[in-house]
């Protein structure tokens, strides 16, 4: 068998004898020889787990286990093949392939599986086509027809042994069509069609003595006898029984006793069909020697068998006992090595340990301190910006409202001499009002302050939903709250719409409020914008997330945001809602930090 690797190195020429050594030895049934070769050469060279030399050693040592006979061989020897095939899946233009396939198809007939014999047999067959491999074409054919003749379906079985007509018979080719004409013809005496059967006997005879294949004829001739026997042409069967032993006359093989032992008993029934029973009687007496001579061969093939199964079970054990004393030999080599190693990397991992361990409780000291400082500086600036406002609101809105009133009066007092300077202050006061009113709203929405946080998330929709977005929100009937608590909560909420106005592109976007239990606020914003990463963005901090979330945990809350590229965002919040005077000044102290 060769192999498929590519070239002829020294290396793979002696892996080859090795390979030709173990195939005679099989061939002699020296399996114990065989096992003890493979052994050495799989201790002595180290393979590759894919090579083609360890599959075509494994493939030797799946054929002795199979052939020792025993159950638990046939099992052994199956795996192998099986995880073997596996393997060899992706040459599958190699010899070797081919060789795991059958030898799974006969391990299955063997085990009278016939589908599964079937299945692997076509794909040698499948394989062989493709390589337009003439031989194993017709042995596939021929053994997949036999394999649907021992499921008795003689319809499968006729047509892929009429397949063998398409290939011509040459001298390597002639056997496989032979034996493929001979089925037939059983399957056709079968179906008691004896005019077709003998038809195919002829042809396969034909090819038989054109080899000289002693054996080969004689099972044609078998064959031809059995058909006139069964005409009731019991002289013309006789006659063919009678030819077929000279052929097997001087021959003293297995095949040729087994094939005798039938003549005979044939003989013996033909002769006694013709009344002649002297000429039954004597022919039975030498098919019951020659039984005899079978069963005497058989027994001391058998006792052979176990002597042999025995030499390599002895075999194994001792190179087991090799193995160990190396393997005994290393241990006490390298262990104190070992042992050295693993009290160095057990030091080193309680030292990263130890530094780690550090580390985060540097990190976790780190967080809180910003956190803290983050909130502290919004705190403060939402405190300053309500300041101004009121400021701006209460105090300078005021007066120059009280202005432009003495200015008003003045033109009364002034009556038609009312100089254009004046008009004009009034104007400017005006003008003033307008930006400072609007300044104010800007620094803390006015809806909030009088209506409360669910009028101006409805409020601050309506101010920035456009052609591009829409904002709508649910507020489900939210009652006013502490305003401290309500201001966080709406910048919050307008730092994230920001957020959807200049990053998102989304075309809508929802805020929804629920009050749970009277002690949860739930927050959840909603877009159908481009998404983001979000492990990037917290990474970056290009939208404030960080300080988002840390003002949320401040006031002891909730924030999670799920967002992919393409599939929008969403957003959730959940604080707790403080009733109690205690509860809202503790929630909303300052730090005492240095901003």
């Amino acid at each position: 068998m060769a192999l498929f690797a590519a070239g002829q190195s020294k290396g793979t020429e002696y892996i080859n004898n090795k390979l030709q050594k173990i195939d005679s030895l099989i061939a002699e049934k020296k399996y114990d020889q065989a096992i003890v070769i493979i052994k050495n050469i799989q201790n002595t060279f180290s393979f590759r787990d894919k090579t083609e030399d360890k599959l075509a050693f494994e493939y030797r040592y799946a054929q002795i286990l199979f052939e020792n006979g025993d159950e638990d061989g046939e099992k052994k020897a199956l795996n192998k093949l099986l995880v073997g095939y596996e393997k060899l899946k992706p040459h599958s233009d190699s010899s070797l392939y081919l060789d795991y396939l059958n030898f799974l198809a006969k391990i299955f007939a063997s085990s009278r599986n016939f589908d599964k014999a079937i299945f692997y047999n076509k794909i040698a067959l499948k394989s062989s086509l493709k390589n337009n491999d003439t031989i194993n074409i017709l042995k596939s054919l021929v053994r997949v027809g036999s394999f649907f003749y021992a499921k008795s379906d003689l319809d499968s079985a006729k047509f892929y042994y009429r397949k063998v007509d398409y290939y011509p018979v040459t001298a390597k080719t002639e056997n496989r069509i032979s034996n493929a004409y001979n089925n037939l013809g059983v399957i056709a005496q079968i179906e008691n069609n004896f005019s077709l059967a003998k038809g195919y006997a002829i042809k396969a005879l034909k090819i038989k003595e054109k080899q000289k294949d002693s054996i080969g004829i004689a099972y044609s001739k078998v064959n031809l006898g059995n058909l006139n026997h069964y005409n009731e042409n019991f002289k013309e069967a006789i006659k063919s029984y009678t030819d077929v032993m000279t052929f097997l006359e001087k021959d003293t093989s297995d095949v040729s006793l087994s094939l005798k032992r039938a003549v005979y008993d044939n003989l013996s029934v033909s002769y006694d069909s013709l009344g002649e029973y002297e000429n039954a009687y004597r022919n039975l007496l030498k098919s019951m020697r020659i039984n005899e001579k079978i069963i005497d061969k058989n027994f001391k093939e058998n006792f052979a068998e176990v002597e042999a199964k025995y030499n390599i079970a002895k075999q194994e054990k001792l190179i087991e006992i090799e193995k160990n004393k190396a393997q005994r030999a290393q241990f006490l080599f390298y262990g104190l090595t070992f042992l050295t190693l693993t009290l160095l990397v057990l030091a080193y991992i309680f030292y990263k340990n130890y530094k780690l361990t550090q580390q985060n409780k540097l990190e976790q000291e780190q967080n809180l301190t910003q956190t803290k400082i983050i909130n502290a500086t919004i705190d403060a600036k939402e405190k300053e910006r309500k300041t101004i406002a009121e400021i701006l609101h209460d105090s300078v809105s005021a007066l120059l409202s009280s202005a432009n009133l003495h200015l008003q009066a003045s033109k009364k007092e002034l009556k038609n001499d009312v100089p254009n300077e004046i008009i004009k202050a009034q104007h400017i006061i005006d003008e003033a009002s307008v930006k400072i009113r609007d300044l104010s709203h800007e620094l803390i929405s006015s809806v909030l302050l009088k209506f409360g946080l669910a009028f101006a998330i409805h409020d601050l929709c309506e101010k920035y939903s456009n052609s591009q977005l829409e904002l709508i929100s649910d507020d489900n009937g939210v009652k006013r709250y502490h305003q401290k608590f309500e201001i966080k909560i709406y910048n919050i909420i307008e730092e994230l719409v920001n957020n959807i106005l200049k990053h998102s592109d989304a075309k809508t976007a929802s805020i929804n409020l629920v009050e749970r239990n009277g002690s949860q606020l739930l927050i959840q914003i909603i877009d159908d914008g481009k998404g983001f990463d979000v492990k990037k963005a917290r990474s970056k901090d290009g939208l404030g997330l960080s300080h988002i979330e840390a003002r949320v945990k401040v006031m002891k809350g909730v924030f999670n945001i799920n967002s992919k590229k393409g599939e929008g965002t969403s957003i959730f919040i959940s604080v707790p809602i403080y009733k109690s005077k205690e509860e809202r000044d503790d929630a909303y102290k300052s730090e005492d930090i240095a901003v």
